[in-house]
């Protein structure tokens, strides 16, 4: 397992590259930085769908320089971890639960042995629901945690609509699953095409993330397919569950964009008013990216971070 460097975008100083097999002998691609000198604690950084270590390299250099330590991992499915359908670009997973399962094996086997404590966590989108997930069942691992524009819910309102749902899941079950959502595709052009973009209104950085596609092509991922959906609106279904929230007592800074077309901004508000320790932050002028946005955007994203 390697990382990949492009002239844009270096491996911050001291990486370690790692491989973890999953329960189920799915191998994850994980990396982790322990600087010399003495640290905060460790950051552990859960990343969205369709995104990859490399993608925050620049977030590792800025923990870092903070003294922290860093650990991280791209998700099955993603990245250069291991993915299962002929067509590496579908989003895809089988069971959400895994995701959360994965995390607690990178926890244990990975992060535990070596990265020094007090824990955080910094999620961002997909990574926040699976993050929410985990803190729910394992209460006792992260000291706090901070979420990026986190999948809480999708589309405008705090729960989907029973008949999609319902639609979705007949889908599944007569066979479709493994195909894309209707109007999903590989990636291609228009995900590389920064006018009118969803993610972020910073040009530089959106352009890194496509030239470190283009040195590694393997790192691209097109869209969900039909049963990542069904198994992405369970998971969220039950985070709006009555009681699921509350079990996560640890402080928690939900930091919302407030110009979100990707996530639910009703959905962080709703959850983040159940949270027992949280505030709720929204960045009106942000897109979905908080932490690829422009610097002003990062510098208070940061500034809510060292609150924690």
């Amino acid at each position: 397992m390697t990382l990949v460097a492009t002239a844009g975008n270096p491996v911050p100083p001291g990486a370690e590259v790692d491989r973890i097999t999953a329960a189920d002998g799915s191998v994850l691609r994980v990396a982790r930085w322990l600087p010399s000198f003495e640290t905060r604690g460790t950051v552990v950084i859960l990343n969205g769908r369709t995104e990859f270590i490399e993608k925050y390299f620049e977030v590792i250099g800025d923990l870092l320089a903070r003294h922290y330590a860093v650990a991280t991992l791209d998700w099955r499915g993603q990245g250069l971890s291991d993915r299962v359908l002929d067509n590496p670009n579908k989003g895809y997973v089988r069971d959400f639960g895994l995701y959360v399962s994965d995390l607690r094996r990178v926890f244990t086997d990975f992060i535990e042995p070596s990265c020094p404590r007090p824990y955080r966590a910094l999620s961002h989108s997909l990574g926040g629901c699976i993050a929410l997930h985990y803190l729910a069942s394992y209460p006792d691992s992260f000291d706090a945690a901070i979420f990026s524009a986190p999948m809480w819910g999708i589309g405008r309102g705090v729960g989907t609509s029973a008949p999609l749902r319902a639609l979705l899941r007949l889908l599944d079950r007569l066979g479709a699953g493994r195909r894309y959502l209707p109007g999903r595709r590989d990636y291609g052009d228009s995900d590389r095409t920064f006018a009118g973009n969803p993610l972020t209104r910073d040009a530089e950085r959106f352009a890194r993330i496509v030239a470190q596609i283009d040195a590694e092509p393997r790192l691209a991922l097109g869209g969900p397919t039909i049963h990542w959906a069904c198994e992405a609106l369970r998971a969220i279904a039950a985070i709006h569950a009555p009681g699921f929230s509350e079990r996560v007592e640890i402080p928690v800074r939900v930091c919302t964009a407030g110009a979100d077309t990707v996530v639910s901004i009703a959905a962080q508000s709703a959850v983040a008013r159940r949270l027992p320790n949280a505030s709720q932050h929204i960045f009106e002028e942000a897109k979905h990216e908080l932490l690829m946005e422009r610097d002003a955007i990062r510098s208070r994203f940061f500034a809510l971070f060292e609150e924690l």
